[in-house]
């Protein structure tokens, strides 16, 4: 079907597409009283219209473990040296793998750890994951061929128009299909990589269905993993992701993901060629969560400039300490569980990020990070 005969059918098409996911929630026991529960790891296997799945032996081995929780990392391009912001060497990409298959390491499809997670079970210690943003050409031609050598399983977030738009430094459909049906994860990432929080809601749910149609008439599925562009999102954006059937999603804030974590903006340990070092790298992969709640702003878009920033601790950390991307901060302490931090002045328009870190047991930094959009 030619691609403006789908968007002309896009609503109609959405419609079909999220009754087939309320039915399969069903199935599954999706709780809507709990706000995301997960189905059982299989139930990510990414589901063909003529009922027959692609799924990795990452994505339905039997687990174990005691740890509670996991970190994923985000590519974007690979040797690709003209864009040092989203690029990784190939060097240090080879040498990230080397870590990883050499290292104490789990690496584990997202799927499978969403899964876990989600449902409160255990991991190995040390678990990875591994998601790629926007489906660049380096992907399939550079990234792809390492990891099927080293057995490592990976997500890639696909924005539909850039693929339809048929752009050089993209993959094609064709690309995208071989990937899946070798087992790799495909998430959605909207149509047009848009800045959601900066569109109507109307705008924003256009975007997912007409995302969702392309999904379903070039792999036969749509995605149950979504990744927000930018890692910007709102509530209502948050909203319209969850009613589009999505069952997890990822932001570009980083910090480890455990058990406790808002499944619907889970973080990621971004990698470029800046951030991409060696002691960076394995700093984060031995990351654990900095358990918080209660956190403000509770909307990931402010309304507020400078943010007045503050969370509650699971458990005292005298050792914290929060990084903003600008902005000098001052931190207070009400007792040893609520932290307030408040800045010298207004942040600049775009994204505003900050990181808090605690020393852990044998030297492991416990980590949370936000990312706000700022209008």
């Amino acid at each position: 079907m030619a691609v403006k005969t789908t968007r002309q059918n896009a609503i109609t098409a959405s419609i079909q597409i999220t009754l087939s996911r309320l039915a399969r929630g069903a199935i599954f026991g999706v709780s809507i009283a709990a706000g995301f529960a997960f189905a059982a790891p299989d139930s990510f296997a990414q589901t063909q219209t003529d009922g027959s799945e692609q799924a990795s032996d990452h994505q339905t081995a039997e687990i174990s473990g005691d740890a509670k929780s996991a970190v994923v990392f985000m590519y974007h391009r690979f040797g690709e040296d003209d864009y040092p912001s989203t690029n990784i060497t190939m060097d240090q990409f080879e040498a990230h793998v080397k870590e990883l298959t050499s290292g104490p390491y789990s690496v584990m499809g997202i799927p499978q750890i969403v899964s876990a997670l989600s449902e409160g079970a255990g991991l190995p210690d040390r678990t990875i994951g591994i998601t790629i943003d926007d489906a660049y050409r380096s992907v399939y031609e550079k990234a792809w061929p390492v990891f099927r050598e080293h057995d490592l399983p990976f997500t890639v977030f696909v924005s539909t128009e850039q693929l339809d738009g048929g752009y050089a430094n993209y993959m094609t459909w064709d690309m995208v299909r071989e990937l899946s049906k070798a087992g790799v994860t495909i998430g959605g990432h909207s149509q047009n990589h848009a800045h959601l929080p900066d569109l109507d809601i109307e705008q924003v749910k256009a975007e997912l269905a007409n995302s969702a149609a392309r999904f379903e008439e070039e792999l036969g599925y749509v995605p149950e993993i979504f990744a927000y562009p930018y890692g910007e999102a709102n509530n209502e954006v948050i909203a319209a992701v969850k009613e589009a059937g999505y069952r997890a999603a990822f932001g570009q804030q980083s910090g480890a993901m455990h058990t406790g974590s808002d499944f619907m903006y889970l973080p990621r340990f971004a990698l470029n060629e800046h951030y991409g070092a060696m002691d960076r790298f394995k700093l984060a992969a031995n990351s654990l969560p900095l358990v918080v709640s209660d956190v403000t702003p509770s909307d990931y878009t402010l309304t507020r400039n400078p943010p007045a920033f503050g969370f509650t601790l699971a458990e005292p950390a005298p050792s914290m300490n929060c990084y903003p991307s600008e902005g000098v901060p001052t931190l207070s302490r009400l007792g040893e569980e609520r932290i307030e931090i408040r800045l010298d002045g207004p942040v600049s328009g775009g994204r505003w990020r900050i990181n808090c870190t605690a020393m852990g047991p044998d030297s492991r930094w416990h980590w949370f990070g936000m990312l706000y959009t700022v209008p």
